[in-house]
């Protein structure tokens, strides 16, 4: 299966047709279903004298679900009431839904070469890794970032061609825009510092789930919810998948980085799942972090990191 990215190019013109009293809810799910799309993830947007616009809700489809399916979408517009479909009817877009209209014959070799660019995009990407340091007091500059630093010194000596993508403020959307944003220039790995502990400051683990609702976490100490400036229970990192990157996010501190970074090393070069890869980041961390509830007091003063 070969998941494409619809670069913000979502809209379908379907030319030619002509609709009198037609449902469009009964339009769009009409459509929906001829390209393997939830219902509530198409919605008719513009009605014309001999057209229909429809747009995707959805960031990716797989190039199965659409390519080449214009005949099918216009036979089941046909079979909608109050539809008017003319024989040249056709279906148009700005973007790679446009594939629509392929004639069915060039299918197999679209897929074909879709599927051997995606090998090679991964092969590509595989070795690159981006670094995003989160936190106010590295923008202001208050604060010098190193752990770009100890991520190229480690995964640069194992072969890995690391770039620092810059440093992003405490902002749930700003976090997740960014690492959308580099997920989308062939990054395999996206390695993001800071905003994993318990203060309401705190916004990289909830940034993720954002982007990859079934990120895997795991809690490397645990507060009592209230006390001090905690409002969460636990400090956590996460493994998440944001379309080809693998995102982890680990702790500010670069001595915590530098710990957890010689098992990502070795995690990489072995297939495994995001929640087998975070447990097994955890458990360096976690020995050099205060366990137990009583743990939000020495943390009042940051030396359990975040």
């Amino acid at each position: 299966m070969t998941d494409i990215q619809l670069l913000d190019k979502t809209e379908l013109w379907v030319r030619g047709v002509t609709v009198a009293d037609a449902d469009l809810p009964a339009l769009a799910h009409s459509v929906a279903q001829a390209l393997a799309l939830p219902e509530d993830k198409l919605f008719v947007t513009d009605v014309g004298v001999d057209h229909i616009c429809f747009d995707v809700l959805l960031p990716r489809l797989r190039l199965e679900d659409f390519a080449g399916k214009q005949e099918n979408i216009l036979a089941r517009l046909r079979q909608t009431p109050g539809v008017t479909v003319a024989a040249n009817a056709a279906i148009h877009s700005e973007g790679i839904l446009g594939l629509i209209g392929a004639p069915g014959e060039q299918v197999a070799g679209i897929l074909h070469e879709a599927v051997r660019m995606e090998r090679a995009l991964k092969d590509y990407s595989s070795r690159r890794v981006a670094v995003l340091s989160t936190g106010a007091e590295l923008v202001d500059g208050r604060v010098h970032d190193t752990n770009h630093e100890a991520v190229a010194e480690i995964l640069g000596a194992a072969g890995y061609e690391v770039k620092h993508a810059g440093t992003v403020g405490d902002d749930l959307h700003a976090i997740a825009g960014r690492v959308s944003r580099i997920a989308g220039e062939g990054f395999g790995l996206i390695i993001t510092t800071g905003g994993v502990g318990a203060e309401s400051k705190d916004k990289t683990v909830e940034a993720l789930m954002l982007l990859d609702p079934a990120l895997a976490t795991a809690p490397l100490a645990h507060f009592t919810v209230g006390h001090g400036r905690h409002v969460k229970d636990a400090i956590r990192i996460a493994v998440a998948q944001v379309g080809y990157s693998t995102v982890v996010a680990l702790p500010g501190p670069t001595h915590e980085v530098r710990l957890a970074l010689p098992v990502l090393r070795e995690s990489l070069e072995t297939p495994m799942t995001n929640s087998q890869l975070v447990e097994r980041l955890a458990m360096p961390l976690r020995a050099v972090l205060p366990q137990g509830r009583h743990v939000h007091q020495l943390a009042q003063g940051g030396t359990a990191g975040d």
